[in-house]
């Protein structure tokens, strides 16, 4: 997870919402994709995008602050060798909004049951930023049900994160204002300028409201508290317990960026700061380990695009979906 994953991410802890809704087009399909939705526990369905397709399933996961739409742009590239689908994890978007199950057990578990709800025995996963806790988990305790995983920007540990965090408020970070943006292309215009890519337009509606009369934005669409909650439920990864195979596609950046931030910001208070500083050293020598970890098992295959940032296929595209098809058809 890079630095401008986590300003985004937190950035919306304050944000308010409402409850989820009607899928696009009203009646559950799209030109894009068929809508549906999938009971993952009592009380609580994951919005399931079909994007059809012929061949083995491959499963797309939103990162943290995203629905399964934000994929409508990469998705559709894999339809004519795999059948295709994106889940929109719960207490985003049109996924229902429980007040509880946002540690990586339980949401794993969630992707788990949607693939016994699509009849789905095995697939291969690929999962964006948070989505990476997911597939590890997946991995490890269900690796029977797991063809392969695709790590899009998606390796960072957020465990060391959540723990770094424990008993302190998430720091306050500095993000796009979009409070006031009179419309959707206003909107899109700041999000397509801060994170490099334009977000496909079925991710603004499911991912923001904006007001029916006047276009204006209004909120994002989430339950409020999901975004902490998830951050402080991330569980350290064990990627060495990946036996499968395993692409990893990433940028240059990782999270000792966002903590040397947060060591020489003004903005956050001074016991953070001086908590950042005594940490900064010890998170870079995890990330070198890590990286040399990752390198040297058999089974990964790693690529970096240097400058692509976190929304990899928004800013390189092609070069995303070049790495992915040949090792879909490894």
């Amino acid at each position: 997870m890079r630095t401008s994953w986590l300003v985004f991410s937190l950035s919306l802890l304050c944000a308010c919402s409402t409850t989820p809704s009607v899928p696009p087009g009203g009646d559950g399909t799209d030109p894009l994709h068929q809508v549906r939705r999938v009971q993952v526990a009592e009380g609580v369905e994951l919005e399931v995008l079909d994007y059809g397709g012929k061949g083995p399933a491959l499963v797309f996961l939103p990162g943290l602050g995203s629905t399964a739409h934000v994929y409508d742009v990469l998705a559709p590239e894999f339809t004519a060798t795999h059948h295709v689908y994106a889940f929109t994890r719960r207490g985003f978007g049109a996924s229902s909004w429980p007040t509880t199950g946002y540690d990586s057990a339980t949401l794993g578990h969630d992707v788990l049951v949607a693939l016994d709800g699509l009849g789905l025995a095995k697939a291969t996963l690929a999962g964006h930023s948070l989505a990476g806790d997911e597939l590890n988990w997946l991995g490890i305790h269900h690796p029977e049900r797991v063809e392969a995983l695709i790590f899009l920007d998606a390796t960072d540990n957020r465990g060391e994160i959540a723990d770094f965090l424990k008993g302190h408020p998430l720091p306050p970070l500095p993000f796009s204002v979009l409070d006031g943006q009179p419309s959707r292309e206003a909107v899109a215009a700041i999000l397509e300028k801060d994170l490099g890519g334009r977000f496909p337009p079925h991710e603004l509606e499911q991912a923001y409201e904006f007001d029916a009369t006047t276009g204006a934005y209004l909120r994002y669409h989430r339950l409020p508290e999901a975004t902490e909650l998830s951050v402080r439920g991330a569980a350290e990864p064990d990627f060495a317990k990946l036996k499968g195979p395993v692409l990893a596609i990433s940028d240059e950046q990782a999270f000792a960026g966002w903590v040397e931030f947060l060591s020489q910001s003004e903005s956050v208070p001074a016991d953070l700061r001086e908590r950042a500083r005594a940490f900064l050293p010890e998170v870079r020598e995890h990330e070198a380990a890590q990286d040399a970890l990752l390198r040297g098992m058999p089974n990964w295959k790693l690529v970096r695009l240097d400058g692509a940032g976190h929304y990899l296929w928004l800013t390189r595209h092609a070069e995303v979906v070049a790495a992915m098809r040949a090792f879909l058809a490894r």
